[in-house]
């Protein structure tokens, strides 16, 4: 067993016990060293071990590089059946090619992003984040409405100009999702909402959605107590863009000038000028100060 590396990997019950290292990635060889199983269909805990199989998971990163998990599941044999079952891991989900932790993560990255993007941060293809997406979202996510009152609505993308997208319902205050419905279409963000129940709807305060405007009827019909805003994302992502624009003009302009005291002086302060623009205030914001007062 490696210590160091069981402790850093941190799964209950998961030993490493070799390990490699490349200069991209980390292959992590684990072992849960459970020495009896329940059998799925006589519920009779086996001792008889059948046999030892390997496979890759993809795991969080370590150290900056890609982590992979060959893990050794045992397999046992049921002595009343006779038929060899599998015991289920707790950090990995049946046939799933990643552990839930990294699918977690995923999940949390589409959330303020979208499908393609992620994707191509995690090296995933569009199809394979929204597996995740699909998996995660019933089976590990803890959908508590009793405290919503700030909604995000904002679809996603799964093929870039296909027009197939998905719509992610999620909670502000939280940061985290609460639901997802399978088109943008308003009938089938109905159905999800109406499941929520009325008293649900009508304790939402405010509904954050992007600059199309897509949702802003369908709104008031569900949520009558709800304000409508923009969200955050798509207002800054206006505000870089033109932002970027006035900047890549002015350099131009600068180049232009002479060779003076001046131009250096203008150059920089172009240089950098765009984050110290945009850079959040480290003052309370309005909406703390009023929750405040």
């Amino acid at each position: 067993m490696q210590p160091l590396f069981t402790e850093l990997l941190g799964l209950p019950g998961i030993d490493v016990e070799d390990y490699h290292l490349f200069d991209d990635k980390i292959i992590l060889e684990v072992e849960a060293h459970q020495v009896k199983a329940v059998c799925p269909r006589c519920q009779i805990p086996s001792t008889h071990l059948h046999q030892n199989y390997g496979y890759y998971v993809r795991d969080l990163s370590l150290m900056g590089r890609l982590v992979l998990l060959k893990v050794n599941r045992r397999q046992f044999k049921c002595t009343t059946c006779g038929k060899p079952f599998s015991k289920e891991l707790d950090f990995v989900g049946k046939h799933r090619k990643h552990t839930d932790r990294f699918a977690e993560m995923i999940v949390q990255q589409v959330i303020h992003s979208d499908l393609h993007n992620v994707g191509q941060q995690n090296n995933l293809t569009d199809e394979e984040v929204w597996s995740i997406v699909e998996y995660i979202s019933p089976k590990k996510l803890v959908i508590d409405l009793t405290d919503l009152q700030r909604l995000g609505m904002d679809e996603i993308a799964l093929h870039k100009g296909e027009n197939n997208y998905i719509t992610i319902l999620v909670d502000l205050d939280r940061r985290v999702p609460v639901g997802f419905v399978c088109s943008r279409k308003h009938k089938d963000i109905k159905e999800v909402l109406k499941g929520w129940g009325q008293a649900v709807l009508n304790q939402i305060i405010e509904v954050s959605i992007d600059l199309s405007g897509n949702y802003r009827g369908l709104v008031p019909k569900m949520m009558p107590d709800a304000n409508v805003i923009a969200a955050r994302f798509h207002v800054m992502k206006l505000v870089g863009e033109e932002l970027n624009k006035t900047i890549i003009k002015e350099k131009k302009a600068a180049v232009a000038m002479p060779e003076t005291p001046e131009k250096m002086r203008v150059k920089q302060a172009l240089k950098q000028s765009k984050y110290a623009i945009i850079k959040p205030e480290e003052s309370l914001t309005e909406r703390q100060r009023l929750k405040l007062e």
